[in-house]
């Protein structure tokens, strides 16, 4: 199960789980904290239609009973859209805070400080069908990484603010830049080729260089059917 499909489950139907589901979540903190956020507006308006005052049963009331009882569950359904809307129609958001969340199980990614070989490198570069400008030699780590569906390198370079995280994103295509701020960290996600790049740092790092420059050092190969 991927983030879309369990995001969807839990929309439809926040208070229900699956194996799938669960399985799903426990690996991935911003499904995690969207389901608590559906459960606790599924509540706020269950909450809501128990506290509707009764009318009085005269028929001349009738029209307007039902109109509020229409009004409200016209007002539950636009609250569900709305949260819905912050995750499904915004996907680089969601983008965002799943390459914070995957960089946060990883920290010792930063401890680097010395120059990875060029093979571990291409290790890491090949399952995702790129390759990397050579003369990046201040790269201190390597790895492939599975994420939402795909294995993608994970990559640290040392520059004079200190350690940059780069993930290369071939299965994440992006509109326009997208500027980020979570959980301490800095970062940008760029467009490039038929995917995107992301790029965070510790703090408040100056990033938009540095995606400037992977989107021009990357190189995208074609893919393999």
């Amino acid at each position: 199960m991927n983030c879309e499909q369990a995001r969807l489950q839990i929309g439809a139907e926040p208070g229900a789980s699956t194996p799938e589901l669960e399985e799903h979540l426990r690996t991935c903190p911003a499904c995690r904290g969207f389901r608590e956020e559906m459960r606790q507006l599924d509540g706020k308006i269950r909450r809501a239609l128990e506290r509707a005052p009764e009318e009085p049963r005269v028929l001349r009331r009738e029209p307007r009973a039902a109109w509020r009882q229409w009004a409200l569950a016209a007002s539950a359904v636009l609250a569900t859209c709305a949260a819905l809307g912050v995750w499904v129609l915004r996907p680089s958001d969601t983008l965002a805070r799943e390459v914070v969340a995957h960089v946060q199980k990883e920290p010792e990614s930063w401890l680097g400080a010395q120059q990875v070989s060029a093979a571990d490198i291409s290790d890491a570069l090949r399952s995702a069908g790129v390759t990397l400008d050579p003369s990046s030699e201040r790269i201190v780590y390597a790895h492939s990484c599975w994420f939402r569906g795909h294995y993608v390198p994970h990559l640290v370079l040392q520059t004079v603010q200190g350690p940059a995280t780069v993930m290369i994103l071939r299965h994440e295509p992006v509109r326009g830049r997208r500027e980020f701020h979570e959980a301490g960290m800095s970062g940008v996600i760029v467009p490039a080729g038929h995917g995107s790049i992301a790029v965070l740092t510790r703090g408040s790092g100056a990033v938009a260089e540095l995606a400037g420059q992977m989107q021009h050092d990357v190189q995208w190969l074609p893919q393999q059917r």
